[in-house]
């Protein structure tokens, strides 16, 4: 069995590396070749993964070191500097989309919950291909990456809420009380995190950093450690991994931790492409064509056209809303599970 699963992931990175060759040579981003791999591997043309649920962890692996990597770049000036914008342009997107999306799923005639569920599924981003984009450009630091980074952060809070709602919906155990019981599990849970980080590693600053294999375990062990234990309260792997990041990213060894990391999240990051073009399928495409033109000239130019009317009423230039507003144009991971 162990010797199929690595047979099967060496012919698919092989085949990646042979697609992203030739995506270079017609100057096209290499995400776009990584999807077309799980195309190619997947059960649409040569179904040759068989070891679905290793790849899967492979790929929440790479989800959860990108949030990690991300983290360690937003220290508390950052997070400041872009709060109040990250809000209002999230909170404005989510319920002008949410409306308009619900709106076409009437008129598609699907019921209202359906609607509702449609309009929020196109509200929100994909965290993981923004960020990749952002990193392959080098724009995490600028005005626009961060701009986006924080309203991906809000949308992901956003999207956790609703995934618990219409879980507990379906259950029929929806309430107020179990939602505010999770918003205090959120709020302990990231004050433990930050009293740990400003109190307790402080003190293990000299040990930690005295050696360079020390410090790439414990950054690995302290990310995936923390994005557990948030999994195991209700939340995301990536809201999880994502405060583990923030917590160390005022530590004196955050960039060289970033730095180590990068290697190991470049090599997951691509399985998690891979892994979710395999799960395209085109079996139902000719009956579902009409929905999906419609939802995606919402998500491709009424979602990009709210941010920049927001970050304009804001008094950002043209040129930051743009970028912000077309970096945000895809539906997000959260949508496929809700």
């Amino acid at each position: 069995m162990h010797a199929n699963i690595f047979t099967e992931l060496s012919i698919i990175i092989a085949i990646g590396a042979v697609i992203s060759i030739f995506m270079r040579l017609i100057r096209q981003p290499l995400i776009i070749g990584y999807i077309l791999t799980g195309i190619i591997v997947g059960p649409s043309v040569f179904n040759i993964i068989k070891s679905s649920e290793t790849i899967e962890v492979f790929s929440s692996i790479g989800i959860a070191l990108l949030l990690f990597i991300i983290g360690l770049g937003l220290n508390p000036k950052v997070v400041k500097e872009v709060g109040k914008v990250s809000v209002i342009a999230a909170s404005a997107q989510i319920l002008f989309t949410t409306v308009l999306g619900f709106l076409v799923g009437n008129a598609f005639g699907f019921s209202k919950t359906e609607s509702i569920i449609i309009g929020l599924a196109l509200s929100f981003s994909s965290t993981i291909i923004v960020l990749k984009l952002l990193s392959d450009k080098k724009e995490q630091t600028r005005l626009n990456g961060k701009i986006s980074i924080g309203i991906l952060l809000i949308e992901d809070v956003v999207a956790t809420l609703a995934l618990v709602m219409v879980t507990a919906r379906s259950e029929g155990s929806f309430s107020i009380s179990s939602l505010t019981i999770l918003g205090i599990k959120g709020l302990l849970l990231a004050g433990a995190l930050f009293i740990i980080a400003n109190k307790l590693l402080p003190q293990l600053n000299k040990i930690i950093a005295s050696s360079q294999e020390l410090l790439f375990l414990f950054a690995i062990g302290w990310g995936f450690g923390i994005a557990a234990i948030f999994e195991y309260f209700g939340f995301s792997i990536e809201v999880g991994a994502l405060f583990a990041g923030v917590a160390l990213a005022a530590f004196p060894y955050a960039q060289e931790i970033s730095t180590r990391l990068r290697p190991l999240r470049d090599f997951f990051i691509v399985v998690f492409f891979i892994s979710l073009g395999t799960r395209l399928a085109f079996d139902e495409f000719v009956s579902i064509w009409p929905y999906a033109l419609v939802m995606s000239l919402i998500v491709i130019w009424f979602k990009p056209f709210i941010f920049m009317v927001v970050m304009g009423l804001l008094g950002y230039t043209k040129n930051t809303s743009f970028r912000v507003g077309s970096a945000l144009s895809q539906i997000s991971e959260f949508s496929l599970v809700l």
